[in-house]
């Protein structure tokens, strides 16, 4: 296996990985609006990072991080990403215009009540997946280890992360992260089916026992 930093032909890979984790072709529907909620999702994160690194085995992608180092340059494309958004928002078919505004007004809500808690700008992880079958072998573990150091060799003092109590919890805990809070989100309901949004900070000064 190799880590290597991301390429624009890994993205679909990238966007397969996603929809395999969170399932959004069968929480949204039809189909033109699940396409979506993958790019939101996936592109969405990609535009907002400066740090991007892929796993590698045998040529399958089996994972990827992407993060955001408040240090280093500001990445671009996020305002442009968002107004194609809105017009692809506008332009699915479909005969339940109610479904779009729910997604809609879901992403709103989440980004209103996740902001009270933690703000905007700080370094994070933005989106971090493991395939199923390559999860407690350590691919994450090494993935993590290159975002904390591309951190630590700045200024960073704090990285964030948003997950899920029936998510990734556990697994942010084993790298030293602690809860910051809870907070209500639309997002994860559709995606978890109940599922308790959270955010965690990890403090760049503690060892973390993995890297």
């Amino acid at each position: 296996m190799i880590i290597r930093p991301y390429k624009p032909s890994d993205y679909e890979f990238c966007e397969a990985l996603v929809n395999q984790a969170w399932g959004f072709d069968e929480i949204f529907e039809p189909a033109d609006l699940s396409a979506l909620a993958k790019i939101i999702y996936t592109k969405g994160s990609l535009v907002s990072s400066n740090y991007r690194r892929v796993v590698e085995d045998d040529g399958r992608l089996v994972g990827f991080i992407f993060g955001y180092n408040e240090f280093v340059g500001k990445p671009k494309g996020k305002l442009l990403f968002t107004l194609q958004i809105l017009w692809r928002l506008l332009t699915v078919r479909g005969d339940r215009p109610e479904d779009k505004k729910s997604l809609f007004q879901a992403i709103q809500e989440h980004q209103k009540n996740r902001a009270a808690i933690v703000g905007q700008g700080r370094s994070e992880i933005v989106l971090f997946v493991v395939a199923e079958d390559y999860q407690g072998v350590g691919v994450g573990s090494s993935l993590w280890c290159g975002f904390e150091s591309f951190c630590k060799s700045g200024s960073v003092r704090e990285i964030i992360v948003e997950t899920n109590r029936m998510g990734a919890s556990g697994f942010y805990e084993k790298l030293g992260f602690e809860l910051i809070a809870d907070f209500d989100s639309p997002l994860h309901e559709y995606a978890t089916k109940g599922g308790q949004a959270c955010m965690y900070e990890y403090r760049t000064g503690q060892s973390s026992g993995r890297c």
